[in-house]
């Protein structure tokens, strides 16, 4: 049975947060979501190859911003 070593936060498909502790029962969706080996004492068992081969996805940096003109720049006085 796969066990926690410490409370990790899971956010599910609709962005409800949970927060998962060593004495909670992990559900499966949520185990998925926990890629950091060190969260557990007892990893489960993997669900499928593809979480195992494909590395995790890592959402793109935003775009920077330019930073906004003088105020001389902006208004002709």
């Amino acid at each position: 049975m796969a066990r926690l070593a410490t409370y990790v936060h899971v956010r599910d498909d609709t962005g409800l947060s949970f927060t998962f502790g060593p004495a909670d029962e992990v559900p499966a969706w949520a185990a998925s979501k926990i890629i950091n080996p060190k969260a557990w004492a007892e990893a489960p068992e993997p669900t499928s190859a593809r979480r195992l081969t494909e590395p995790a996805k890592v959402p793109a940096r935003p775009r920077a911003r330019r930073k906004a003109g003088t105020d001389a720049a902006v208004h002709d006085d």
